[in-house]
């Protein structure tokens, strides 16, 4: 028999570990359950199916549930119970990091991927977040990964918000200034990277194939002060896992 807990919309979350195995039994419990949500005037029923449990999603969906978020190994349906029933917005972000890294010679830390686009023939360094990643460990990671050299953030420079991106999702790019901690480049991730360089400022600016934004971004990141990480651990939402804050 499937057990639900109530959410913060006035709706329920079945407890997976409940979701019986066989079909026909999986059917009738969540036939029982949505005339009880009914009959309690709930608003929404939520349920995640796994792999494992991929044949019970026709069932759902013959039974009014819709799609509202997958992951590799889950997806998430919702049955409005209302008609008028509010849904909370399903992900519709990636986020991507760039990183600036101006070491004491005035030179810029750049690198040239091995499927490279019209753009610009050198680019920053960074990439894409990955699940319940913190912005700063992300962008030092990224820098790390593409030309093996050791940096710490010192500011936020830019957001750019674009849409459309993948999987028709928007994204928001994120760009940080570092401080190089180390100078030898030397590539980890040769699967994605081809070559990384410190390239000096004014051969950046004055280079006809370096992309106009990424020379903006550099000269924002040069002429202002940008965002600094606050120190925040302490102050806010003690049960996050991690939260952090730039101003």
């Amino acid at each position: 028999m499937l057990n639900a807990k109530e959410d913060r919309y006035n709706g329920l979350i079945i407890n997976p570990q409940t979701v019986e195995q066989s079909p026909s039994e999986f059917k009738t419990s969540l036939e029982q359950l949505l005339k009880e949500a009914e009959s309690d005037k709930k608003s929404l029923i939520w349920l995640d199916l796994t792999v494992e449990q991929s044949q019970h999603i026709a069932i759902a969906l013959d039974l009014g549930f819709i799609f509202h978020n997958c992951e590799p190994h889950r997806t998430t349906l919702i049955y409005r119970v209302q008609s008028d029933a509010y849904i909370p917005v399903s992900p519709s972000h990636t986020i991507g990091v760039g990183a600036i890294v101006i070491n004491e010679k005035d030179e810029l830390l750049m690198v040239r991927d091995r499927i490279h686009n019209n753009h610009s023939i050198y680019k920053l360094p960074g990439g894409m977040l990955e699940h319940a990643d913190r912005l700063d460990h992300g962008v030092e990671r990224e820098v790390w990964e593409e030309t093996g050299i050791k940096a710490k953030l010192t500011k936020m420079v830019s957001v750019l918000n674009s849409h459309p991106y993948r999987y028709n999702k928007s994204n928001m790019y994120i760009v940080f200034q570092l401080e190089a901690l180390s100078s030898e480049i030397n590539v980890i991730d040769t699967h994605e990277i081809e070559e990384a360089i410190w390239m000096p400022l004014d051969s950046f600016f004055a280079h006809p194939e370096m992309s106009e934004f990424q020379k903006d971004l550099v000269r924002q990141a040069l002429d202002f002060d940008g965002l600094k990480l606050l120190d925040n651990e302490d102050k806010y939402f003690k049960n996050k896992q991690h939260v952090e804050v730039y101003g």
